[in-house]
C-alpha cells in the first residue's frame, strides 16, 4: 500500500482502482437511479434512506433484529427508520408468532407493488450496466461478487427461496 506522501495523481489512481471505492460509486449511482425511477413511477415518498432495510426484508417477513444486522445498523436505528417506512405504507409490523418479545416486519400490498417495481428497475439497470463490459463479463462480475459476499458474510443473505 502506498504511503500518504505519494504524489496526488498516483494516490488518486490507487484509491480509484480498489474495490471499496468502485463498489461505493456503483452503489451510489444504482440507488440514485433506482430512487429517481421509483419517484417517476409514483412512489414519491420513497426515501434514499429506505433501501438498506427494504433490500434486506424477506418477502415472508423478517425480525427487526435480522434487518438491523443485515443492514449494518443498530436495532434502535432500524426501528426508527422502519417507523418512517411504515408511515409511507410499505411495511407493517406484527408480533412474531414464535417469539413474543420480537417484532416481525413484512411488506404491505403497497410494499409488494413497490418491490415488483424495484425488481423491474434492477433488471433494467443491470442490462444497462452490462453494456459497459458486455453481458458475459458482467455476469461473471455479479457471480464473483456473490461468491465473495457468501464467503465473508454468509449471515447477510436472504432466507432460502427469496
Amino acid at each position: 500500500m502506498p504511503s500518504a506522501h505519494v504524489d496526488t495523481p498516483r494516490l488518486r489512481r490507487y484509491r480509484n482502482s480498489h474495490l471499496y471505492r468502485s463498489i461505493g460509486r456503483l452503489l451510489r449511482v444504482y440507488n440514485r437511479r433506482l430512487i429517481e425511477e421509483l419517484h417517476r413511477r409514483g412512489f414519491e415518498d420513497f426515501s434514499p434512506a429506505f433501501p438498506p432495510l427494504l433490500s434486506n426484508l424477506d418477502t415472508a417477513g423478517s425480525h427487526i433484529g435480522t434487518l438491523a444486522r443485515r443492514a449494518g445498523v443498530t436495532r434502535q436505528a432500524a426501528g426508527q427508520l422502519l417507523r418512517q417506512i411504515e408511515g409511507c405504507g410499505y411495511i407493517e409490523r406484527l408480533d412474531s408468532p414464535h417469539d413474543t418479545r420480537a417484532t416481525m416486519v413484512r411488506f404491505t400490498a403497497r410494499g409488494r407493488k413497490l418491490l415488483a417495481n424495484v425488481l423491474e428497475i434492477i433488471e433494467a439497470l443491470d442490462t444497462e450496466f452490462a453494456l459497459a463490459i458486455g453481458a458475459k463479463a458482467y455476469g461473471q462480475v455479479r457471480e464473483g461478487l456473490f461468491v465473495v459476499a457468501e464467503r465473508v458474510d454468509p449471515g447477510g443473505a436472504l432466507e432460502p427461496g427469496e
